[in-house]
């Protein structure tokens, strides 16, 4: 790759499906101006996109340098690599994993670092098992006859949404006096306490002063609009992983593709129903419980 704006891909073990997503997706990125190109050969390329599978793992082992290893993965766990996407490949769960892989891939300047020693394999994901350790094993497991893969049975359901011992702090973004008071509502008996915005001006200027647990981020307001506030908010070290919850009256998914490229969790329509508020909010704050 001869310049670091544009990211080289090379894939191992999809299949022609699995494919067909991806290459739908990174010809969609490539529209909004964030260039990736599919490498001829794989010792060129930044970003290495695997299925978690004995057999592409050790073919990726082959060529891997200095790679980011994106990882597809049935059920979530995975043995090795950077980044982990989970089954099924739905277009917003590429659409993130790419985007954030891309972003990673710039940040190493991977093939245009000046470095000549490549960095250790121990050094790519501190949470996962080394490539170099895991290939004697994964050798072996390659060698043994297949066995039929079983479906991992369905998580338990997870009434609880926080625990009682931690409070957690939420900015709500709208400029919209009922969406604020439907949201409180909804935080009522939960250990979310909530603060309000209502521009992406004073959105900004509160984020400024203050860290926030997670983001009720209306997209359509006077001003900065939430896709802006979003951009903005990634940018700073201190947010880039927190939680934020898109609001809109927008039904394409274009828009919803829109909120994923600026950075958003997950996105709830308006009006936002009981049921699915308290869905998204059970499963974020078993996250934040996770990594508070």
């Amino acid at each position: 790759m001869n310049n670091i704006e544009s990211i080289g891909v090379s894939f191992f073990g999809l299949s022609d499906k699995d494919r067909v997503v991806f290459d739908r997706v990174i010809e969609f990125i490539k529209k909004k101006g964030k260039n990736f190109h599919v490498c001829s050969t794989p010792d060129s390329a930044d970003l290495f996109i695997i299925n978690d599978h004995p057999d592409a793992i050790l073919s990726a082992q082959e060529y891997h340098q200095s790679q980011y290893l994106l990882i597809i993965s049935d059920d979530g766990n995975c043995s090795v690599g950077d980044y982990c996407l989970k089954r099924p490949l739905l277009i917003t769960r590429v659409m993130r994993a790419i985007d954030e892989s891309g972003k990673e891939c710039q940040s190493k300047g991977l093939k245009n670092s000046n470095v000549t020693t490549a960095p250790t394999v121990e050094n790519l994901h501190p949470n996962n098992v080394a490539l170099k350790t895991a290939t004697t094993a994964l050798s072996a497991l390659a060698a043994q006859s297949p066995t039929p893969q079983t479906t991992a049975p369905p998580p338990s359901r997870v009434t609880a949404t926080v625990t009682p011992e931690i409070e957690f702090q939420a900015l709500i973004v709208d400029d919209s006096a009922a969406i604020r008071k439907q949201l409180e509502i909804e935080l009522r008996g939960t250990n979310i306490h909530p603060e309000y915005a209502v521009s992406g001006e004073e959105a900004l200027e509160k984020i400024g002063k203050k860290q926030y647990d997670l983001i009720f981020l209306d997209i359509i307001m006077p001003g900065i609009n939430g896709y802006e506030v979003c951009k903005t908010l990634r940018k700073k070290p201190n947010y880039k992983r927190t939680p934020v919850i898109m609001l809109s009256g927008k039904t394409g998914p274009l828009d919803e593709v829109e909120g994923i490229l600026a950075g958003a969790s997950t996105y709830l329509l308006k009006p936002v129903k009981h049921k699915d508020f308290q869905k998204t909010l059970t499963r974020i704050s078993n996250w934040l419980n996770d990594y508070a």
